[in-house]
């Protein structure tokens, strides 16, 4: 290790002049560390470009859109009598129905003749021998325990999984015990519909006949049924019984959700917005040239504030005209300009569902238009499936998309090979949504940053050589000067 010098013996500022030397010496290591910085940067947009297209994908494609639940979205209007039923369409309903409701289905259920005038807290064994067992409803057999209390067997019964009853106590009046389903065929109730106790629980609580379960009988389109619960399905739609009608019966109608399927379109078309926005803007954001990355030295001359306005320049424009973006935002307006052409050669274009783009300012972002779009499902119930979902199940088969692809399979082909493009450039995530998603290191601009960290790792170390090495001069010289200076003032003072 070289001892640094001051300078005391020739006056020289040594460390100013080591200092200038290196200045220049470091530049070639200043670009380096630009040059990595800018790498960065780029890598840092592209990571969150594959984030929106993930995003995107998932949200909008896979989880949404090419569910055919959504797409066919279908709602149950009732009128006539609109309070003895309510009525939920699926995907698959369709047609019209009557409902006439002869009957609502009801529970089982039992209750004291006479209240007992005990307590709650009653012990049970004023009741029932310890070690003795109870039924209630279906398969449930209850053990009365030393310390068991009226209100411990209610709790027992009520929190049974097999019993199927909900038990209340009252001290005034007694007991009620009434199946959770309704139906005769419910569980813990006997062939004519009445609720299975055990005759020891009947007597301790003067439980009487109770009330048989019932049936619910209603007429659907002059079909008569019976059906255990109040509510189930038929042809796709979910009834619900509320009470009988009384000689005036609902009808059904089952039409498409308008509102709902333009509030899902509308969503996609949002998205489709905002994502070609971000690519559009990247493409387009001014880059600033002669904003290079700051040093640390020259940061250490700036201001907090000036630091943070010229960094917001220097890292502006990394993905001007990139090719990845222009080729996904090329492919992306192609594919809903194409449109879909349907296996009996009909075809659908945007424009036949409303949706247009703007003018040139707007850059391909969609426009919804909801009243066409209603026209289109009045004129063809299926326009949207079929613009949309045509062949999503295969969009994974390859990524060439064509004109028979419906847009959700055009659109997952376009953001498959953006992503897989990324990938393989700056190392993102085919499948993360995370800002925080960690780089893989075996990608284009991965190998370039190793590359890069190698060369200033090893250059580093050549500037601490060069350090050392000019240091060792100096010293020297100072060395040699004291030598002259210590021999001279002997022989003047001789």
């Amino acid at each position: 290790m070289v001892t640094r010098v001051t300078g005391l013996a020739s006056g020289m500022d040594i460390d100013t002049l080591v200092k200038k030397l290196m200045t220049s010496a470091s530049a070639p290591l200043d670009r380096m560390n630009q040059k990595k910085q800018l790498l960065e940067w780029k890598r840092e947009n592209y990571r969150e470009l594959s984030t929106k297209l993930v995003t995107f994908t998932q949200d909008k494609i896979k989880d949404s859109l090419s569910k055919a639940s959504t797409l066919n979205t279908q709602k149950a209007t009732v009128t006539g009598n609109n309070t003895a039923v309510t009525a939920t369409a699926s995907s698959t309903a369709s047609g019209t129905m009557t409902v006439d409701v002869k009957n609502l289905a009801t529970s089982a259920n039992v209750v004291s003749d006479t209240g007992l005038g005990l307590s709650a807290s009653t012990s049970l064994a004023t009741l029932f021998t310890v070690g003795s067992t109870i039924e209630v409803g279906g398969d449930s057999t209850i053990m009365v325990e030393a310390g068991d209390t009226i209100e411990s067997l209610v709790k027992k019964i009520n929190n049974s999984k097999t019993a199927g009853v909900t038990a209340i106590y009252d001290a005034t009046n007694g007991l009620s015990l009434t199946a959770r389903a309704t139906g005769k065929g419910a569980g813990g109730v006997d062939s004519g519909g009445n609720l299975k106790v055990s005759d020891n629980m009947k007597a301790a609580f003067n439980l009487g006949d109770g009330t048989a379960a019932k049936n619910a009988v209603v007429e659907v389109n002059g079909l008569k049924m019976e059906q255990a619960s109040n509510t189930f399905d038929i042809n796709g739609v979910s009834l619900t019984l509320n009470a009988e009608s009384a000689g005036s019966v609902s009808t059904i109608a089952i039409t498409k959700d308008t509102d709902a399927i333009f509030s899902a379109v509308q969503s996609f078309v949002d998205s489709y917005n905002e994502l070609l926005g971000l690519m559009n803007n990247k493409l387009s954001e001014e880059r600033y040239s002669k904003y290079t990355p700051l040093t640390t030295a020259q940061k250490a001359e700036m201001e907090e504030s000036d630091i943070t306005a010229w960094t917001e320049k220097a890292k502006s424009g990394m993905l001007k005209n990139d090719s990845i973006l222009q080729e996904t935002v090329s492919n992306m307006r192609m594919a809903m300009v194409q449109g879909v052409t349907l296996a009996d050669g009909s075809t659908i274009s945007m424009t036949d569902l409303g949706i247009t783009t703007g003018d040139y300012t707007s850059k391909g972002k969609l426009v919804l238009d909801k009243d066409k779009l209603k026209e289109a499902l009045d004129k063809d119930p299926d326009v949207i499936t079929n613009f949309f979902s045509t062949n999503y199940s295969n969009s994974f088969s390859n990524n060439k998309f064509i004109e028979t692809d419906g847009i959700l399979a055009k659109l997952q082909k376009i953001t498959t090979n953006t992503l897989t493009s990324l990938n393989k450039t700056a190392g993102t995530s085919l499948s993360s949504k995370e800002l925080t998603a960690s780089f893989i290191v075996n990608s284009s601009m991965g190998e370039q940053l190793t590359s890069l960290d190698r060369q200033i790792s090893e250059f580093t170390s050549k500037l601490n050589r060069m350090e050392t090495s000019y240091y060792s001069k100096f010293t020297a010289m100072e060395t040699a000067i004291n030598r002259y200076n210590t021999t001279a003032s002997s022989l003047f003072s001789s």
